[in-house]
């Protein structure tokens, strides 16, 4: 027979049972139905939320669709889910190139004055840009005889061809393409080559400048800005180091951390002219004030006062303070 503690529990159970029941007596129950996975994400609020300007894209197919692009290889079918991946990654671009056209407008007023002494030779030549976007740099380009354009974003196009109406630019060739591999540009051809906030994101620095190198007629030269790293041991590369990874993933693979001298130098140019400089409020602030060395030292703590004398502590931050430290470079073929 059963044990007399085990009995007791089959009773017990029993008597709950009933309990439980009796108020259910002559009721009509619904038991809960369980939804289809994809019911259950048209349910949830948080994954319903749409991405703007892609018909039927979530969040996840943003995501998603930023790395198909980027891994698929060309030519190859895509299947359905493929293809609103590549919806999603459009809505990306259009959506990055809309934010380069109003959102770096500080940056493009500190720059204004080395950009205008940098592209002062381009009246009457033939210009390459590498990364055009939206065009930010065809003022300084009205006055030349041709301007190609080659740009992977192919949503900032619009914008371009805006801007190049906009300062008078009058022959523009717009082409979609990387500076690694400058489509359909025969060698030699060209007088300039132009770049800026380029070689923070390229794929391979060293192949962008041998292929400005290609393009240029004998005496042309390659001519870039670039934000770089700060120099090491200051309060901005620290800063630098830390918002790296969240710039990279926002910003198209943009990197705080990386230096183009190396590879402009070993590209194979007759010469090459660096200089360098941090730009905006961050200058002399206590951002670019070294504390690597002598921590605590009294010539540091004069240095810092005096940082903080030019600059207190929330005047140095402007919106892209990240990026005032600055390389400027001339290479001649």
């Amino acid at each position: 027979g059963i044990p007399r503690r085990a009995a007791k529990a089959v009773r017990r159970r029993r008597a709950m049972s009933c309990s439980l029941a009796r108020p259910l007596v002559g009721s009509r129950v619904t038991l809960p139905v369980a939804l289809p996975r994809a019911a259950k994400r048209r349910a949830s609020p948080r994954r319903a939320l749409r991405v703007s300007g892609c018909s039927g894209c979530t969040r996840r197919d943003l995501v998603t669709g930023l790395v198909t692009s980027a891994t698929s290889a060309g030519g190859s079918r895509l299947d359905a889910s493929a293809e609103l991946s590549s919806k999603a990654r459009a809505a990306y671009d259009a959506s990055f190139a809309r934010t380069m056209e109003t959102g770096m407008a500080d940056y493009e007023q500190h720059m204004a004055m080395v950009k205008r002494e940098l592209f002062r030779d381009l009246a009457g030549k033939d210009v390459l840009e590498i990364g055009m976007n939206t065009g930010p740099n065809l003022r300084y380009m009205r006055d030349a005889r041709s301007v190609i354009g080659v740009e992977p974003n192919a949503e900032s196009f619009p914008y371009a061809r805006a801007n190049a109406e906009r300062f008078g630019v009058q022959n523009l060739v717009l082409k979609k393409g990387i500076g690694e591999r400058l489509p359909g540009i025969p060698d030699n051809s060209l007088d300039f080559v132009v770049s800026t906030l380029v070689m923070c994101t390229v794929a391979d620095q060293a192949a962008v400048a041998r292929e400005a190198l290609r393009v240029l007629k004998p005496g042309g030269q390659y001519l870039l800005v670039d934000h770089v790293r700060a120099e090491f041991g200051t309060p901005l590369r620290l800063m630098q180091q830390v918002f790296d990874p969240l710039n990279r993933l926002t910003y198209e693979g943009c990197s705080l951390l990386r230096d183009p001298e190396d590879a402009l130098r070993g590209a194979g140019f007759a010469k090459v002219e660096i200089s360098r400089f941090v730009a905006g409020a961050a200058d002399g602030s206590w951002l670019v004030a070294p504390i690597g060395k002598g921590v605590g030292s009294e010539m540091e703590r004069a240095d810092l006062e005096r940082a903080f004398e030019r600059r207190g502590f929330l005047e140095a931050i402007e919106p892209h303070f990240l990026l005032a430290p600055t390389l400027v470079g001339r290479a001649t073929a």
